[in-house]
């Protein structure tokens, strides 16, 4: 499961290496006026949630920082990827965690661990990068971006059948 997190947070490299800060902090019409670096923010705030609430063995998503200069900055989004994928090698998948959420009228604790964590943050990531691919697609076409970004890995293992069963 780490490996799988890295490989996506490499993704994200990828792609941030290529967009300048204008393009990143852009408003688009295409995902109602948020910017790609908003989604890139809310990705990495997860990730540094589950890293600290394993630490603390609670995990709260709600308690993003939402830092702006994630937001706004390639150079700054990389360093905490790297930062976030470094933690990832080491990290220790068999803790018990309590999770923290927010209900429309209450707040609720339910108990997890950082395996099944690191599983949501990585589905999580995906669905996101699937709005950034669709951004980026149609406002910015001289990025690169891989066939499997913003693809879940379920379906890429159907698409892989359809073709072998062809």
């Amino acid at each position: 499961m780490n490996h799988s997190n890295i490989a996506v947070l490499k993704q994200l490299n990828d792609l941030l290496n290529q967009l300048s800060d204008t393009e990143y902090a852009a408003p688009l019409s295409l995902i109602s006026q948020n910017t790609i670096g908003k989604h890139v923010r809310h990705i990495l705030e997860f990730y540094t949630c589950l890293l600290t609430g394993i630490e603390n063995k609670s995990v709260d998503y709600d308690a993003r920082k939402r830092n702006l200069d994630l937001e706004n900055y390639t150079q700054k989004a990389l360093e905490t990827s790297n930062i976030i994928a470094q933690e990832l090698l080491t990290l220790n998948k068999e803790i018990e965690l309590e999770l923290l959420a927010t209900l429309p009228h209450a707040r609720t604790k339910l108990s997890s661990t950082a395996e099944r964590e690191l599983l949501y943050v990585l589905e999580h990531t995906i669905h996101h990068f699937a709005i950034i691919k669709i951004a980026v697609k149609n406002e910015f076409p001289h990025i690169r971006m891989t066939d499997g970004f913003g693809v879940a890995y379920a379906t890429l293992q159907h698409q892989e059948e359809i073709i072998k069963n062809c």
